[in-house]
């Protein structure tokens, strides 16, 4: 297994561009792969030019390393839960562009977070993150979104199918492999919804990328979720959780039994990057550089590395 480093660690307020500063930090800090993001659909234009990504891929295997994956920011593919023709096909066309960035990148792999049904509303614009009420101001104590009445569930779970059938298949033409994301309060959030899913896409280049924190704010297991999933996780960002409140420790801070999840990683024979996400911290080189010690101290505990 090898450790790698999200550029978002080191992008401050947000995930947005430039890129390079961030990769100059994680190169030095010697991880073995860096994922890079477009955070908003007009990165894939306006900042992701034949000229820059020559430039980033030049920088990043300057240090030896490796893309792990592209991802695109959830907000960039709305489209995809909407049941009109023109914007499913929208979103589409950005999936296919961001497809095609993340080749000429260096990577085989390109990720999206679960999409929520774009008629739910919350006090807060990132839906998966409402899960506690005293994380609004004003502090209201129950939690609560708005949801349409007589709300089409399975309508909405089957047209959400469809649109990931066909960047599965966009994946298949272009020899990537498609990991969709759960985080909380999205269509595909748990690992029994990616199981779901992928009993109706079946590819082998329909995957996962598996976080921890998310997984665990859902109260899953990660042991066993790692055993159910298998060789469908082809990726893991990697961050631990206080099981309460805060799910964005560096691990080895929160309550993530990280030798037993490293063990079922490699019962299931994974050997991919374990990804660090963790963002927004106030002192990020510190709280970067322990975490992969953290990881590499575990890796070696349990045999994979030296």
């Amino acid at each position: 297994m090898k450790i790698g480093c999200a550029v978002g660690c080191f992008t401050y307020p947000h995930y947005d561009p430039p890129y390079e500063n961030a990769i100059r930090k994680i190169g030095e800090l010697g991880f073995d792969g860096l994922e890079l993001i477009v955070a908003e659909k007009e990165d894939l234009c306006q900042y992701y030019t034949p000229s820059r990504i020559k430039e980033l891929r030049s920088m990043y295997e300057s240090y030896g390393m490796e893309l792990s994956e592209l991802a695109l920011y959830a907000t960039v593919v709305t489209g995809l839960m909407e049941t009109g023709k023109a914007e499913k096909q929208a979103a589409y066309d950005l999936f296919e562009r961001g497809v095609e960035t993340a080749k000429k990148l260096g990577t085989d792999k390109i990720n999206i977070v679960s999409n929520w049904p774009n008629e739910f509303t919350a006090p807060i614009p990132y839906i998966p993150c409402h899960f506690h009420p005293n994380g609004v101001s004003p502090f209201s104590p129950k939690l609560k979104m708005d949801i349409p009445r007589n709300y089409d569930a399975k309508g909405a779970w089957d047209n959400y199918i469809e649109s990931l059938q066909v960047l599965t298949e966009i994946c298949e033409k272009n020899q990537m492999d498609f990991l969709v994301e759960g985080h909380a309060n999205v269509v595909v959030g748990t690992t029994d919804a990616f199981l779901r899913a992928s009993d109706q896409i079946a590819s082998e280049r329909f995957c996962t990328n598996f976080d921890t924190a998310w997984q665990l704010v859902q109260r899953e297991y990660l042991p066993w979720s790692v055993y159910k999933l298998g060789e469908k996780i082809k990726h893991i960002h990697v961050r631990d959780g206080d099981g309460m409140l805060c799910y964005s420790y560096p691990p080895g801070m929160g309550i993530i039994d990280w030798n037993g999840f490293v063990k079922a990683l490699l019962d299931i024979g994974y050997d991919g990057f374990l990804s660090l996400e963790l963002a927004g911290f106030d002192d990020p080189d510190k709280y970067i550089k322990e975490a992969k010690e953290y990881m590499e101290r575990i890796l070696i505990e349990e045999g994979t590395k030296k």
